[in-house]
């Protein structure tokens, strides 16, 4: 195997403790189902794929977003298309996730916190934007990325449905 990737990926477990492994659920493989409205009146649904696997010692998880997928990007382009990157690290001291998620026009940095059933992301440079798993089962997730007012309103900016492969 390759050094780097033999260094980065890891199947090991025991770094974070079992309470606080939320994101292991993602671990894996997705074909997913990318939402939004762009312009006003026209919904979009985008064909795409995302992977999860732990890294570093086990220590955190990280992804690849590919939207639209490998697959369908040559038949259904998208202009504003995204491949990017998140890192996720457990943070022992503060019992949450930092995250950076980065792509090839923009870097945000997350701190992922478990409220009830769902993965709350609080997006740190934008006021009241969150990125929201939930409904994570074996086989499917929900993810979303809202604004909510200072009035508890949720705006949705985007969603995604995930559904495992294989």
């Amino acid at each position: 195997m390759d050094n780097f990737i033999e260094a980065l990926l890891s199947e090991k477990t025991d770094r974070i403790p079992a309470e606080y492994d939320w994101f292991a659920p993602l671990i894996g493989d997705w074909a997913c189902d990318y939402y939004d409205e762009p312009e006003k009146g026209f919904k979009r649904h985008v064909k795409g794929e995302w992977f999860f696997r732990r890294i570093l010692e086990g220590t955190g998880v990280q992804d690849i977003f590919i939207f639209p997928s490998r697959a369908t990007k040559e038949n259904e382009p998208q202009p504003d298309g995204e491949y990017g990157s998140s890192f996720r690290m457990f943070n022992k001291v503060d019992r949450c996730y930092d995250v950076v998620y980065t792509c090839d026009h923009s870097m945000k940095r997350l701190c992922f916190t478990k409220q009830g059933d769902k993965l709350v992301g609080k997006v740190l440079s934008e006021e009241n934007a969150f990125w929201i798993f939930s409904d994570i089962t074996e086989d499917s997730f929900h993810w979303e990325n809202v604004r909510i007012s200072d009035g508890n309103e949720k705006f949705l900016v985007c969603e995604i449905f995930g559904k495992r492969i294989g």
